[in-house]
């Protein structure tokens, strides 16, 4: 996959997330402004796809794992927390894919 594919599907896993802690009968506001952190990073490495460094997907993965364990560490996982995690994947997938060039 090229980068901003990668990028477009953590963006996507992302979205999804927000919208998962938004539904439910106690919308969880804590995950939503997380997760909405989490996506705005991917946004300015989707805008900037073709000049990616390893150095800005690790920082991003740093912040996306650190969002995921707060989250987990408030409630338990859900479908908010598991969007995240795929984007987490995603990223790791990313990482991989970029240093093997």
């Amino acid at each position: 996959m090229t980068v901003k594919s990668q990028l477009t599907a953590c963006r996507d896993s992302l979205m999804a997330g927000m919208r998962a802690a938004a539904r439910g009968a106690a919308p969880d506001e804590r995950a939503g402004t997380l997760i909405r952190a989490c996506l705005d990073l991917v946004e300015h490495l989707t805008a900037q796809s073709s000049e990616v460094t390893i150095t800005e997907v690790n920082t991003t993965l740093n912040v996306l794992e650190q969002a995921l364990s707060e989250m987990e560490r408030d409630a338990e996982p859900n479908a908010a927390s598991a969007a995240v995690r795929n984007a987490v994947g995603r990223l790791q997938g990313l990482r991989a894919e970029i240093s093997a060039k």
